[in-house]
Parts: C-alpha cells; structure tokens; sequence
C-alpha cells in the first residue's frame, strides 16, 4: 500500500476539499435523481410507449459505460479540479438544450436520448474525479468514514430529489430539466475551489491504451475486487430494472407522477437512516456477509410489489429492503479504495464502473418490455429473481465471503 504523503489528515469536518466535494455532490446528486425520474416521464408523455419510456431512460446509463471506457487513464493524467468543473459545465449545457427544447414544445426522443447520452459520459468523468480525489484527500484510517458520509449525502440527494422532480414535472416539463442544469453548473462551480495541484498520476509518458489497462487488469487479477464488481454489474441492472418497472407499471395505471415520486422518497429516507447507522453497521459487521445479506434482503422484498400498485406499501417495501444498501455500499467502496494503490484511483474507478454499469443501459428498455408483454405482477417477480441471480459472483468468491471487518481488512486485495 503506498503512503498517505501530501494527504490532508484534518478531520473530515474540516477537509476542505471533501467539504466541497460532499456539498458538489448533494446538489448534483438532487439534480441527477430528479432526472432518473423524469426521463422516463417525458419519454413516456412523448411517446404513449412503456418501451420507449425505457428507452428515454437509458442514454444517461449508456453514455456513462461508453465514458468509462476512456476516462480513468484522462483523470489520473489531468487536474481533478480541472477535470470536475470541465466535466459538469460540460451536463450543464446538455441539460440546458433539453429545458430549452421543452420549453420550446420541440422536444422529441431522439433529443432527450442524445442529451443522456452527452450527461452520461460527463458522469463517467466526474465519478473517478470524485473517488481519486477522495483517496487524495482523505488518510485511509478515515476512508470508511468518508464513505458513509458520502452514502449520506446520495442518499440526502434521493430524499429530496423524486419528489421535488415530480412536484416540478407537475408544473411544466421543462422545469426540472432547469433545476437539474443549474444543479450542475454549481457542482462546476464549487469544483473550481479545489487545490490546483491535485492529479493522481505524474507518468503522461506512457500511451493511454496501457494506462486505460491497468485498471482493468487491477480488478480482473484480484479475486475480491472482481467479484464485487461483477456483483454490482448484475446488482445494478436488477435494480435498475426494478426501479423502472415500478415507475411505468404506475404510469400506466394512471399513477400521478408526484405520488411516484413519494415512493423513491420513503425509499430514501429509510437510505438515509441506513446511511446515518452505516458508519456503526460497517464497523460491527463482516463486509462479506454484510453485502450478500443486503442483496438477499432486497430481493425478498422485491416479489410482493407485484400484488400491489398501493405508493404508500411500495414505499414502505422499498424502505425494508434499502435500509441496509448504505452500510453496504461504503463498506465495499472504502475497501476497494484502501486496497487501490493511489496512482490507479481513476482507472480503478472507471474500470470498476465498466464492469457495474456495463448491463444496466439495458434495464430501462428491458423493464419497459416486460412490463408491456408480461404485465406489472410478473414484471416485479422477474425483478425479485434477478436480484437472487446477482449474489452469484459473491456465493462463489472464498475471499469476499470471508471478508472480515474494516479493521482486519488486507493491505492489498487478495489474488486469484
């Protein structure tokens, strides 16, 4: 593991640069959740179709997989203030061209799929900013505390931001696609307060494509990682999937888009519980069985959603089942993190992301589908056991099964 030279060791509340980072990320994270909501809202209000809903839906995630491809090796040769800034002017512009549309009445789906697209592969640059940038930031005695503040914070941008999405959606359309530029342009803004010298990797000489390999080489050689992520790749489509068909299963059935959004909320303030505990959680708990319980638990309580269009039972389901998702997402951030040397940060990162986000540009369409060809009900079974097939890669892995606490975590990631 190599040192913690140059790292600001001050207490996390008064890390200047994680300050600025967490406080960036809540207002994006406020605008990005109103999005993931309205997407398929308008994609669905444009074209009556659950499919193309969908459809809407799934630029944002395809242009971040596509990102991920090429950003780490960018990131770690660039600036993260340089880069962060860059990278949300960047959704701005993109999120203004669809408020502007909208406003204009000359919104069609192939605009609002281009304009996820661009926002997708601006995320792809943002979020390995984020994490070598944290890693630069932060000793790795604090990083699991760094994480469960940063679940904290996602989960405080998912609390406000459905509802708040809905409640502007019901006022005209283009309006939270305005919240949601403004959100980025400030996320941009504050980036630009980061130190000016802050860069991961001080080696521009060797090619990209041998940089841009480390990282995925990185995960695939260690046994751990790599089973996680491939994890998190199945994980984040059944999700994904869930999620969607929820929303177009209550759009067909005349849902009003407030009261959808209502249920990510009770969704997210039972996050943001879990995220406040996750700090104790991580500390108590194995992470191995703490990841696997997690996604036992959510699929559990995915199969009764399908007897039920009730927002207030949705809700409640979706509460018992995320309450844990917190504690687990930050136990397995902040090992993958401690074990990532700090010159491979952003690769790590945007390989790591390769491999989660890598199916789930399908889910949207794929939920859209199901909902239309097998109805709601056995839309939200197909969901449950999805999510049974995604701890897979965790049941087959010795070394994630047998991760123990943060405190006797490896030095460097197990290889296989």
């Amino acid at each position: 593991m190599d040192s913690n030279k140059g790292v600001d060791e001050s207490p996390l509340h008064r890390n200047r640069s994680f300050l600025i980072l967490w406080t960036g990320g809540v207002l994006s994270g406020v605008g990005s959740s109103m999005s993931t909501l309205v997407f398929p809202l308008v994609g669905f209000a444009l074209t009556g179709s659950t499919f193309l809903a969908g459809l809407a839906a799934t630029g944002v995630l395809t242009g971040e997989l596509l990102g991920r491809l090429v950003s780490g090796p960018l990131v770690d040769r660039w600036p993260h203030r340089r880069t962060l800034t860059v990278a949300n002017v960047a959704a701005t512009v993109s999120m203004s061209s669809v408020a502007a549309a909208s406003l204009t009445h000359t919104l069609s789906l192939i605009h609002l799929v281009l304009a996820g697209l661009a926002i997708g592969v601006a995320d792809a640059f943002v979020g390995p900013a984020v994490s070598a940038a944290i890693r630069h930031a932060v000793p790795i005695g604090q990083l699991p505390l760094a994480y469960t503040r940063i679940q904290v914070r996602e989960h405080l941008a998912t609390l406000i931001g459905p509802p708040l999405g809905g409640a502007l959606y019901s006022i005209a359309r283009s309006v939270p696609f305005i919240v949601d530029a403004i959100s980025y342009l400030t996320f941009g803004l504050l980036s630009s307060r980061l130190p000016t010298t802050t860069r991961t990797s001080d080696q521009p000489s060797r090619s990209f494509l041998s940089d841009a390999r480390d990282g995925f080489v990185f995960v695939w050689r260690h046994s751990s990682v790599r089973a996680i992520l491939m994890w998190g790749g199945m994980f984040n489509f059944a999700l994904a999937y869930v999620f969607t068909a929820v929303t177009l299963r209550l759009i067909r059935d005349g849902v009003n888009p407030v009261a959808i959004g209502l249920i990510d909320t009770v969704a997210a303030a039972a996050g943001l519980i879990g995220a406040v505990a996750a700090g104790r959680i991580v500390a108590t708990f194995r992470t191995g069985r703490l990841t696997m319980s997690t996604g036992l638990a959510l699929a559990v309580i995915v199969a009764p959603m399908g007897l039920t269009t009730n927002v207030v039972l949705i809700g409640a389901l979706f509460a018992a089942g995320i309450v844990l998702l917190p504690a687990n997402n930050a136990g397995i951030s902040a090992f993958i993190a401690s074990v990532t040397p700090t010159h491979l940060q952003a690769r790590v990162n945007a390989a790591g992301g390769v491999f989660s986000l890598g199916l789930a540009p399908l889910a949207p369409p794929a939920a859209g589908l199901s909902v239309a060809a097998a109805g709601g009900p056995a839309s939200m079974f197909i969901g449950s056991a999805l999510l049974v097939a995604s701890l897979a890669p965790l049941a087959a892995s010795r070394d994630v099964r047998g991760l123990s606490k943060p405190a006797h975590w490896p030095t460097t990631a197990l290889s296989s």
